[in-house]
């Protein structure tokens, strides 16, 4: 009797390894289903990073910090499509001329790996954005007089 228990264990044990190997060996189809591996492209990952509430940390206008930009906020959402989106922005100082830096809202086209954004009033924006930190370089043109100050090469740097 006691060697047909062993042999009954050993039978077992051999069973119920073979189902263990033959569940690990179960994959999905290769019929183009989700797969946790699969990398995301430069522009998803850009999307993930940039759709979200930002917050000033400085602000430059031809290398020159500009205090009157403190409180500014940046919301940015990303079209489901990544061509594109919107933005709204609080913070902008009233002075004549800053609401050609940002206006309180708008919305842009985006490259091809949302790294230049064109927002809708023509100004080409160049992002580098990471888990920690936003930076945003434009240039506003200089249209005559009106804007005295607010021209020229800007750098905003934003935190999440």
């Amino acid at each position: 009797m006691g060697k047909q228990i062993n042999t009954l264990k050993s039978l077992l044990f051999a069973c119920a390894c073979m189902t263990l190997l033959i569940f690990t060996n179960c994959g999905g189809s290769d019929d183009g289903g989700s797969d946790p591996t699969v990398e995301l492209t430069a522009a998803e990952k850009n999307a993930q990073l940039l759709d979200r509430n930002w917050k000033l940390s400085s602000a430059t206008n031809g290398g020159t910090p500009r205090d009157e930009w403190t409180g500014f906020t940046l919301t940015l959402s990303i079209d489901s499509d990544l061509e594109g989106g919107s933005y709204t922005a609080s913070g902008i100082p009233s002075d004549d001329g800053a609401d050609l830096v940002w206006s309180t809202s708008g919305t842009f086209t985006a490259s091809s790996d949302l790294t230049t954004l064109t927002r809708n009033d023509g100004v080409v924006m160049t992002l580098v954005a990471s888990e920690t930190a936003l930076n945003i370089s434009f240039n506003i043109n200089d249209s005559g007089g009106r804007i005295a100050g607010f021209t020229g090469s800007w750098v905003f740097s934003m935190i999440p």
